[in-house]
C-alpha cells in the first residue's frame, strides 16, 4: 500500500486549570503499522477551547501529508465547527492552521463522548491534563494512572509466564521479542522475533 494511502487513528484532547489558565493538549496517535504514539504540550495562559484546537493540530501535523485520518475529540467545538459550519467567533488564529493540515489530508472528524468508556479518548484526556501540569511526555513524563496500569501488567505477565511455563514442550522457551519487548514463545535458537508482522520485519530486514 502507498505510504500516502496509509491511514492513521488520532485522538486529542485540551485541558484548562482555571480557563483561562495553565492549559495543555495531549494526542495519541496509532499508525498503519499499529505503533502508538503519545505526546503532549503545555501553554502558561490559555483557554480550554484553544487547547481543544491545538490537540486536532498537533495530531494532524504528526501524519504524513496525504494520508487518511480518522481524528477522535470530545470536543463539540472543533468537530461541529469543522463537519456541520459552526461560526467560527473566536480563536481566529487557530483556525486556519487546522484548515491547512484538513487540506492536506483526507480526514474525517468523530465526535466522541468525554470521561466515558473510550480508553484511548481518556489516555489522551490524560496527556491533556499533565499538560496543563507541565508535566510533558517529552521530559520523560508519567502520570500516576499509567504507572499503576504499568505495575499490574507486569504483574499479570509475571503470573502468566509461571502459569505456562510447566506447559512448554521440549526446545520450547519463553523470550523477550527483540522487536517489540513482549514475551512470547519460541520453539528454536536463535528466534528472537515474535510474530507481530511489524516485528518480523525487522527480523527480515536486519
Amino acid at each position: 500500500m502507498a505510504l500516502s494511502h496509509r491511514h492513521y487513528l488520532v485522538y486529542g484532547d485540551g485541558s484548562c486549570i482555571g480557563n483561562p489558565g495553565p492549559g495543555g493538549w495531549g494526542v495519541v496517535l496509532h499508525d498503519p503499522d499499529g505503533i502508538v504514539r503519545e505526546f503532549n504540550g503545555h501553554e502558561p495562559l490559555t483557554t480550554n477551547n484553544r487547547m481543544e484546537l491545538t490537540a486536532a493540530i498537533e495530531g494532524l501535523r504528526a501524519t504524513p501529508p496525504e494520508s487518511h485520518v480518522l481524528l477522535r475529540s470530545d470536543s463539540q467545538y472543533v468537530v461541529k465547527t469543522v463537519t456541520d459550519g459552526w461560526k467560527r467567533n473566536a480563536n481566529k488564529d487557530l483556525w486556519p492552521m487546522l484548515d491547512a493540515e484538513i487540506d492536506a489530508r483526507t480526514v474525517r472528524f468523530e465526535w466522541v463522548r468525554g470521561h466515558d468508556t473510550d480508553p484511548i479518548n481518556n489516555r489522551a484526556d490524560e496527556l491533556a491534563l499533565m499538560g496543563a501540569q507541565g508535566k510533558l511526555v517529552a521530559d520523560g513524563a508519567t502520570s500516576k494512572k499509567a504507572v499503576a496500569r504499568n505495575r499490574a501488567a507486569r504483574g499479570k505477565e509475571s503470573e502468566d509466564v509461571a502459569l505456562l511455563t510447566p506447559l512448554l514442550a521440549r526446545g520450547e522457551s519463553i523470550r523477550d521479542c527483540a522487536g517489540c519487548g513482549a514475551k512470547f514463545v519460541s520453539s528454536r535458537d536463535g528466534n528472537d522475533y515474535c510474530s507481530q508482522a511489524r516485528c518480523q520485519l525487522k527480523a527480515r530486514t536486519r
